[in-house]
């Protein structure tokens, strides 16, 4: 999904948002003032007890907004709509404060597991009954129980499609920068192919027509003797122009790895990332590509998944013949990590290339740092 259309769709459900809380803040302060007798309420709408319904609808709204506009600890805007649900029912034991519920179990498939959220979507209108046990009141609650359901069904299926496509993108983002990586790799292999084929048959060749020039032109006559020795010559200067054009071709077969990497950072929603590659960074080996293309990979995927980090920096360079590539992100990381199949997998490449993978977290964020030997140099 593309940012654009990940914020004009957040920007919608917030709107939706408000419109529902605003209609029930108006219509219960409004029945409320009344005296409606069709809504409860424990106290009388004194200026102390506005306040405080106020108050709660307030925290109720920014907890709905933390949720929505947060990327960390997002588990505490659900809990303080909860709590404020709950003392609301207390003080209006009506179905009115329940349309608020519908608003909080729709996100709860984000934090808890089905079973959890399903408890709470059933729970929350027996509540409601037991505060009031009115007429019609376990007809209500069943009612709410069906229409938090559905929500509940709703917003899961939404955020099952929503990630799959960000899956979808992630894997053709990879999948484009792999394919640039390939490319870049057959084209010099195809190169050095060509550089081979013009060393071994055209020069040897011209070097056999060098030797039968010398032999002719020993054994030739005064008249000819100049013409033979101007062929030789030829033969010598073409013979050297393939030699160059040889050396020209092995000089310039190093690996666009650059194209790769800025493949791999294209179109990262909700990811700010800067792209540091050194101008002196020259790699020839394909393993040595290969392995520092896999490790901005899996870090990059890293990064998505599991910092919740919003900016990320991608930098790479080169020290006395040592590679050094380098991923930091803003993220909040606890110190200790326990490296899963993706860090492993990294060391291990790493390590067959006689290189080393070094890592630090803390709440400042993430880094990771692989050290590799250019084995092209």
């Amino acid at each position: 999904m593309k940012l654009s259309d990940r914020l004009n769709s957040k920007f919608f459900e917030i709107g939706l948002g408000f419109l529902t809380w605003g209609f029930i803040l108006c219509f219960t302060l409004y029945f409320w003032h009344l005296n409606d007798p069709n809504i409860q309420h424990r106290f009388a709408p004194t200026p102390g007890a506005v306040l405080l319904v106020c108050s709660l609808l307030l925290l109720f709204l920014a907890g709905y907004l933390w949720r929505m506009l947060r990327s960390d600890y997002i588990w505490l805007g659900p809990l303080v709509q909860a709590l404020c649900l709950l003392l609301l029912m207390w003080l209006f034991p009506n179905g009115m404060i329940l349309i608020l519920g519908i608003m909080l179990v729709a996100h709860l498939s984000e934090l808890f597991r089905p079973l959890i959220c399903v408890l709470v979507c059933l729970l929350l209108p027996m509540l409601n009954f037991v505060l009031s046990p009115a007429e019609y009141g376990l007809v209500n609650a069943l009612l709410f129980s069906t229409l938090n359901l559905f929500a509940l069904f709703i917003a899961t299926r939404l955020q099952a499609e929503r990630q799959a496509k960000e899956a979808n993108a992630h894997l053709l983002r990879e999948l484009r920068a792999t394919q640039s990586l390939l490319y870049t790799t057959t084209r010099r292999d195809e190169r050095l192919r060509i550089a081979r084929d013009l060393h071994d048959v055209l020069g040897h060749h011209l070097t056999a027509l060098s030797i039968q020039l010398e032999v002719a032109n020993q054994l030739s006559q005064d008249s000819a003797s100049q013409h033979i020795k101007r062929a030789q010559e030829l033969a010598k200067l073409l013979l050297s122009d393939v030699r160059e054009a040889v050396a020209d071709i092995r000089r310039a077969n190093q690996l666009d790895i650059v194209s790769a990497l800025q493949a791999l950072i294209q179109d990262l929603d909700g990811l700010e990332i800067s792209l540091d590659i050194d101008p002196d960074v020259v790699i020839i080996d394909a393993r040595v590509a290969e392995a520092l293309f896999r490790c901005a990979q899996e870090a990059l995927t890293n990064v998505l998944k599991h910092s919740g980090a919003n900016q990320c920096r991608l930098s790479l360079n080169k020290r006395e013949g040592v590679l050094h590539l380098q991923v930091d992100d803003n993220g909040r990381h606890t110190k200790d990590i326990t490296p899963g199949h993706g860090l492993t997998g990294m060391q291990e490449r790493l390590s067959k290339l006689d290189g080393e993978l070094k890592i630090e977290a803390g709440p400042a964020g993430f880094s990771l740092l692989a050290i590799l030997p250019d084995s092209g140099t």
